[in-house]
């Protein structure tokens, strides 16, 4: 039986100092500000269509339907289809947090606490 594909927060690696930076930072546009995106993932997004920070924060907020776990399992599972594999949880949180920033309520921390 294949285990259920869902964003995990407490999965992540992502470095508390690139998070803040990111959170706090101006969008340049470029993937590669976002935590957990390197050249590879950066690649993997642009074949999937979407060639910059704002196009992948659309592309986040377009599976933004039911709940707050379902829309990052949705965002997680199409990271997985096009093939990213490494840092999913990472960019998952990246954008859940900037996007919860100017959007409060879109997600959801406390709903992970263990």
């Amino acid at each position: 039986m294949a285990a259920a594909v869902e964003y995990n927060p407490n999965n992540t690696t992502i470095n508390t100092d690139s998070l803040t930076s990111w959170l706090q930072g101006q969008i340049t546009g470029d993937l590669e500000e976002i935590p957990g995106v390197g050249p590879a993932n950066k690649q993997k997004m642009i074949d999937a269509g979407v060639e910059n920070t704002y196009q992948l924060i659309g592309k986040y907020l377009t599976f933004k339907k039911g709940t707050v776990k379902e829309h990052q399992d949705a965002a997680f599972s199409w990271l997985r289809d096009i093939g990213v594999n490494a840092s999913r949880n990472n960019i998952i949180l990246a954008l859940a947090e900037k996007c919860d920033i100017f959007m409060q309520g879109i997600y959801d921390a406390s709903l992970y606490e263990e």
